[in-house]
């Protein structure tokens, strides 16, 4: 609570000694007993805005009835200049003053608050809150009386939001958090060819006219193919061999495993010599274990064909699980053991063969210097190329997804990639025609429209960026990048204690919305779990909630972290009305000197 002294001017004081019945000269002799108070003191800048609220006690018999007194506000810029913004002005009259203001009354005397907003500027940062007065009378006495000093400086260390940014994106970035949709590397693609080798009955000779069928043919020329492919890399060429379940069970299985045997011989000898050493892999051909009888084939076979009483059959092997059981109840239905003996049980005397490749793996190394050849990024393959142009250095991220997006334009992933690099670079506009590209093919494009928020959001338009916000979250959008970019519009806001609970991870701007809230505890602990940073500003944010704690100690400390990693917070640091109650103490003037 501030008293005020007044003092006259001359010509005043000549008129007050000439009349002593003046009702000014009471009130200046008993300024004293005013008492002012202005809250928050220090002021503090929230919402790029700087509120006062005073209040004004006078006491009884004090304000003269016949008295006008007229208060005007100004923040006095402590720069050793005359700039000064001044509040609104506000008026108070006695009770016998004919206007229409406030009333004070003589007898009782009474309060006068009154409530204004300015607009920030930083010029104002270290300042002075000032009340000028002017008193008249009715009949028109007038004086200007000494000004009054109610405050020392702003508070704005919500204005750290910006410089926060800096620091959860480690030094990437100065907007905030794009969604830069990650590209996986292509898994290596393996594909599978086969052919079949059928087998007379009780037989396991490989007949000439098999090996002459066109898949067989196809087959080897595709091995041939792989092992020659310098991007592609052979696996196995593998042999399952079956018997169909009719005749002796110890015979079925010898069938099994000798045409398996002569499938393989005969596949090998297709082959020559130096194709065989091309191939460099000695367990190329693998043979396959398979069951003695193909039952399961049987009845498949059975369940898929159009033949009469195939429900007959199909109960048989629901009912019995003996191999000899079966057959000897599926032979009584002559009719149709007849069919089976024609159409079925020879598809199922057979040996498969099915060879596997897959494409070889290239490192990332690789991928990028394919990529930044003409001729081979004409032919790399397309998930290839995406991830190619992902993992690029920022040099050539942009130039690849251009061309990337060029030969497949309707990859919207890309576009928004594309769009992420050229805002990061600071091409507002074109990233913006960009994302609108996506938004324009997918409008719910979810990562497209956090992203036009950024954009939004850094040229300071909060509204709109607010709007992109909440449409990328009714899109559905899960990315702890949206809630952070929410964080800091409430930030800027003054809605801390919402910018909070947007706030999925611990960040630099999480722990300035939870000191600004009120819960500097809560800021500290947070600071703490992200241990180390490059930015000084980052320690700057844990010199201030060590002020709040009272921890001269932590604020000196980080004072100085900060300050040897950013020189210009040094300056910044000297005005800073945050820490207004350590300016007497040796140790805290020695980090500036």
């Amino acid at each position: 609570m501030k008293k005020l002294s007044f003092l006259l001017s001359a010509a005043i004081a000549v008129a007050v000694m000439v009349s002593g019945c003046n009702p000014l000269t009471k009130m200046v002799k008993k300024a004293g007993d005013v008492k002012y108070k202005t809250t928050p003191c220090p002021l503090e800048m929230h919402a790029n805005k700087v509120p006062i609220d005073v209040n004004v006690t006078f006491p009884p018999k004090y304000f003269g009835k016949k008295v006008k007194l007229v208060i005007t506000p100004a923040l006095v810029a402590d720069d050793n200049t005359t700039k000064e913004h001044p509040f609104k002005t506000q008026t108070v009259i006695g009770e016998s003053f004919q206007d229409n203001y406030k009333t004070i009354s003589y007898k009782e005397g009474g309060t006068f608050s009154f409530q204004d907003t300015i607009e920030y500027e930083a010029d104002y940062r270290t300042s002075d809150l000032e009340l000028r007065f002017q008193i008249s009378t009715q009949k028109g006495k007038t004086a200007d009386i000494t000004k009054l000093k109610l405050c020392d400086g702003i508070i704005t260390t919500p204005e750290l939001v910006d410089k926060g940014v800096l620091v959860d994106t480690d030094g990437a970035s100065t907007m905030g958090k794009m969604i830069n949709i990650p590209i996986t590397k292509p898994a290596v693609s393996t594909e599978t060819q086969g052919a079949k080798i059928f087998f007379d009955m009780q037989k396991s000779n490989v007949k000439k006219g098999e090996l002459k069928k066109e898949e067989i043919k196809n087959m080897k020329s595709s091995i041939v193919e792989a092992f020659k492919d310098p991007n592609k890399e052979l696996k196995n060429v593998k042999f399952a061999s079956y018997a169909s379940p009719d005749g002796p069970m110890d015979m079925n299985a010898k069938l099994v495993k000798e045409r398996g045997q002569n499938s393989q011989k005969a596949i090998e000898k297709m082959f020559s010599k130096s194709e065989k050493e091309k191939m460099g892999n000695p367990e190329l051909f693998i043979a396959e274990t398979t069951p003695d009888e193909d039952w399961d084939g049987f009845q498949k076979m059975v369940q898929a064909s159009d033949m009469e009483d195939k429900e007959l059959v199909l109960r048989v092997l629901s009912m019995y699980s003996d191999p000899d059981t079966r057959e000897a109840e599926i032979k009584k239905l002559a009719a149709v053991y007849d069919k089976l003996r024609e159409d079925i049980l020879p598809m199922l005397r057979r040996s498969e063969i099915k060879f596997e490749f897959q494409s070889k793996a290239r490192s990332d190394q690789e991928l990028l210097a394919a990529v930044a050849s003409t001729e081979e990024s004409q032919n790399l393959p397309q998930e290839e190329f995406l991830y190619a142009a992902s993992i690029a250095d920022k040099s050539n991220k942009e130039n690849l997804y251009v061309a990337y997006t060029t030969k497949y334009p309707e990859d919207l992933k890309a576009w928004n990639n594309l769009a992420c690099e050229q805002a990061a670079k600071g091409n507002l506009t074109q990233a913006k025609t960009t994302f609108e590209k996506v938004l324009s093919t997918e409008s719910n494009n979810a990562a497209a429209l956090n992203n036009m928020g950024v954009i939004e959001l850094t040229e300071g338009n909060l509204d709109a960026a607010w709007d992109y916000f909440e449409r990328a979250e009714n899109a559905g959008c899960q990315s702890p990048n949206l809630g952070y970019n929410k964080g800091i519009i409430l930030i800027k806001r003054a809605k801390y204690g919402e910018a909070v609970g947007q706030f999925n991870e611990d960040s630099f701007n999480k722990a300035l919305a939870e000191t600004l809230s009120g819960n500097n505890e809560g800021a500290i602990n947070t600071l703490n779990n992200m241990g180390e940073k490059e930015q000084g500003i980052f320690y700057y944010l844990k010199a201030v909630t060590a002020a709040k704690a009272e921890n001269v100690d932590g604020v000196i400390k980080n004072l100085k972290t900060a300050i040897s990693k950013d020189s210009e917070l040094r300056a910044y640091a000297e005005k800073d009305i945050e820490f207004r109650n350590l300016v007497d103490n040796t140790a805290f003037r020695g980090v500036f000197e």
